[in-house]
């Protein structure tokens, strides 16, 4: 990072973007001072957990939008970035900056940008952080779905607990970004060169933010629902092998109670083979048969 550059571009009013990525607190007391950081504005950056906003100040802007980071495997994160607008410089601070700023910096490396245009690619690249994150998120939601019915497992419902708490979260923090979006898009409209062509595109974006929160609603349905499946899964499961071992306990039990009419009666081989062997094996078919009839051990998916 050149101050002395900075100062300069800044000076002549020369559209610049600088990324600081967890910046020390030297770093940002350098830029604050060059650029004429509001101390607020400033504060709020030093102690990141902000709530998505804008901040007017006199003669510069404060927006806080948040992305996504998201692998496979792994947990939605959110990611914090703020963006300082003063004059023609825009600086964006964030700790764990989201992957999409880098393609933003390659589209325009070499290549002019006013202000306005940079502060919506640069937002723009935030909220694609969502929706791209989202997709993973949407990818593991469908392999649950295909699976859940024929082979519920313990580490899939902890997987899908885990998911749903992210969510959450996720959801409560771009409901705020969504009900701030209005007054971004006034206040970054102002300091475009063309203000229709900018308010279309930041449109586009909000449209984007509402699908992202869209997606998030229905993973979180869809992730309660087959939870609630497992569960009923796993009952069901534990019902149908308590119902076979019912009736086989109730008839070891009442064989050994020894009444003496058995103990006189029942002592050779082939009165053990049909009253102890084929007694069990007539029970047990007779519950198998009950469980098809009732469809509990011939259900079928249909295709999709």
């Amino acid at each position: 990072m050149d101050l002395e550059e900075l100062d300069a571009r800044h000076a002549r009013r020369e559209p610049t973007w600088l990324d600081l990525r967890d910046p020390d607190p030297a770093e940002l007391e350098a830029v604050a001072g060059v650029l004429g950081l509001h101390s607020l504005a400033l504060e709020d950056s030093r102690e990141f957990g902000q709530r998505p906003k804008l901040d007017r100040y006199p003669d510069q802007l404060l927006l806080v939008v948040y992305g996504l980071t998201m692998e496979p495997g792994g947990v939605p994160e959110l990611v914090e970035v703020h963006v300082h607008v003063v004059d023609a410089t825009v600086v964006t601070i964030s700790r764990r900056p989201p992957a999409q700023l880098d393609r933003v910096r390659r589209r325009l490396d070499g290549g002019d940008c006013s202000t306005g245009e940079l502060v919506y690619r640069v937002i723009d690249a935030v909220v694609d952080s969502l929706t791209e994150g989202l997709e993973v998120v949407a990818d593991e939601v469908d392999a649950f779905e295909r699976t859940i019915f024929d082979h519920p497992r313990a580490r899939d419902r902890d997987r899908m607990a885990v998911l749903r708490r992210g969510l959450n979260g996720l959801r409560r923090t771009l409901a705020v970004q969504r009900q701030v979006w209005p007054r971004i898009v006034e206040q970054v409209v102002a300091i475009s060169a063309d203000a229709e062509e900018s308010r279309a595109y930041l449109a586009d974006v909000g449209d984007h933010l509402s699908q992202a929160l869209d997606e998030i609603e229905a993973d979180r349905e869809s992730l309660q629902g087959m939870l609630d499946t497992y569960s009923n899964e796993v009952q069901e499961r534990l019902t149908i092998v308590a119902t076979i071992f019912l009736p086989l306990t109730a008839l070891t039990g009442f064989f050994g109670t020894n009444f003496q009419w058995m103990l006189d009666h029942i002592g050779s081989g082939w009165a053990f083979l049909v009253f102890g062997v084929g007694g069990t094996l007539v029970s047990c078919l007779a519950i198998v048969l009950w469980l098809r009839r009732t469809g509990l051990l011939d259900r079928t998916r249909p295709e999709d």
